[in-house]
Formats: C-alpha cells, structure tokens, sequence
C-alpha cells in the first residue's frame, strides 16, 4: 500500500513512518523539514497522488509551538487540506493524530471528571492546542459522514521512547516534587513503539466511519501505585471500577477500550520502574 505520511520526520512520525516501510509500505513523506507546508492545498494533493491511505502526524503540537493564530492555522486549516488532498487521491482512510489534550485535562487545565480517563470524557479543551484539536475530530467526522471514507483519530497521550522513561525516573528520584509539580500529568504515558502499532493497526482494521482511540501504556509511570497516587494528588476525582487497580496496582488511570475493541490493539511497554 501506498502512504502519505505527514509529519513522518518528526519524533513520532520518524519511527511511525519507519514501522510502516519494515511492514512492506511504500511512504510518501511530507515534513517541513523539507520545506512542505500544509496550508500549500496543491502541493498536498501532489504527494498524496496515487495512495490509498494517508496517516496525518504534522502539526504544531503544543502551546508553545506558535502563536495561537498560528495553531489553528497549521492545525485546522492543513488537517482540512489533508483531508482534500486525500479525497482528491482516492484514499479510503485516513489515520489522523489527535490528542488526549482535547479533553481539557492536560498541563493542569482542569482535573478529569473521573478515573479512569477514557474516551467517553467530555472534550473540554480551550487552549489553542487542545481546541485545535477538538475541532478537526468533528471536521473528520463531518468529513466521513459527507464521502463515506474512513477516519480514526487517535488520541496518545504523551509519547515517550526508553531513554525518556530512563531520564523521567532519574529526575523523579533526584527531585520526588518533579513528579506532580508544576501539575501531574497521571502518570500518562505511551512508548512510540507503540503508537507506530497503533498506525499500522487503524490502517489495517476493517473499520468503516468515524472512530476516536486513547493510546496509552498499560501501567502508570509513577513512584507508586494508582490508587495511591489518585488519593494523594487528585482526592475528590472519583476512581470507577477499582478492581482493576486492586488487581493491578499500576494498571493506567487511562482506559484504551475502544482501541482495543476496534482496532485490536494494546500496548505492550509498561512503565519498567515499578516498585
């Protein structure tokens, strides 16, 4: 299969596009880096000629990457070149990276209504970031609804390799306040080896319509248990099913039901510093 890969010299897009080509995929990249822009439509309807499928990393992903017009320029407007330039292509599906910022939860926005986080969580974000990417969730969906081709946005929290849950660790136990200080972020987190599984995933899913998937690891990368650390840091959130954290102390305060239900996904690297 032939496909377009924005982003695919990015952090994540890097290994992303990288599984992608292993798995016998030819990808056609468009980055920046080499002077592509997602608000120039035409030169995305270019690179997207002839693939069957498009898997949307650029963006400008977080507050601090742009100004605010910025974001919702690269973020907003280039997601709907994208999907232009995908429909032009004759693509039927398009894998688009959202954020489990939409929810308004992230960076101490707000606390969540509940544990675990899941994708049922109303989407409250009002920062540029999270905003910009509430709302190319519904232009997806508008946008499926108006073709008929598949889109699933999926929403990792923050990503991480293995030299990143080292230096994490490492930090934590130099400073234990670093760990919820200046906000805490639940212990999120999901290694981009797994989110390049993921991709390949929603690429091969027999999935028609619109579907939203959280990305996370299976254990919460922390200094102790869920349970533990929800009392400490967020009190008054309510833990649903807590079984499951009786069973598994460090099982996530994230749930990836619905990734696991559609695409037949899971992820397989955990937090390798419990205790």
């Amino acid at each position: 299969m032939r496909v377009l890969v924005t982003g695919h010299r990015g952090q994540v897009g890097g290994p992303v596009a990288a599984r992608l080509r292993d798995r016998g995929y030819e990808v056609v990249g468009f980055d920046r880096v080499d002077g592509a822009d997602l608000l120039n439509l035409p030169a995305l309807k270019r690179a997207a000629a002839g693939c069957a499928a498009v898997v949307h990393l650029a963006a400008l992903a977080h507050d601090s990457a742009g100004s605010p017009d910025e974001i919702m320029a690269v973020n907003v407007i280039g997601t709907w070149h994208v999907l232009l330039a995908a429909e032009t292509a004759g693509a039927r599906r398009i894998v688009h990276f959202s954020s489990a910022q939409v929810f308004g939860t992230a960076e101490g926005e707000r606390l969540p209504a509940y544990f675990p986080i899941d994708d049922a969580l109303p989407r409250l974000a009002m920062r540029p970031y999270g905003l910009s990417k509430r709302l190319t969730e519904d232009m997806c969906q508008g946008f499926t609804a108006r073709t008929g081709i598949a889109t699933i946005a999926l929403r990792p929290v923050a990503v991480w390799g293995p030299d990143r849950c080292r230096r994490t660790c490492e930090r934590w136990r130099a400073d234990p306040r670093s760990e919820w200080e200046p906000y805490w972020e639940y212990g999120a987190f999901v290694d981009v080896r797994d989110v390049a599984t993921a991709v390949e995933a929603a690429l091969t899913a027999p999935l028609e319509g619109h579907h939203r998937a959280l990305l996370c690891a299976p254990d919460i990368a922390a200094t102790a248990g869920a349970l533990e650390q929800a009392a400490r840091l967020a009190p008054d959130v309510p833990v649903t099913e807590r079984t499951r954290y009786e069973a598994d102390p460090w099982c996530a305060l994230v749930d990836c039901a619905p990734a696991r239900r559609i695409l037949g996904w899971q992820a397989v690297h955990g937090w390798p510093y419990k205790g």
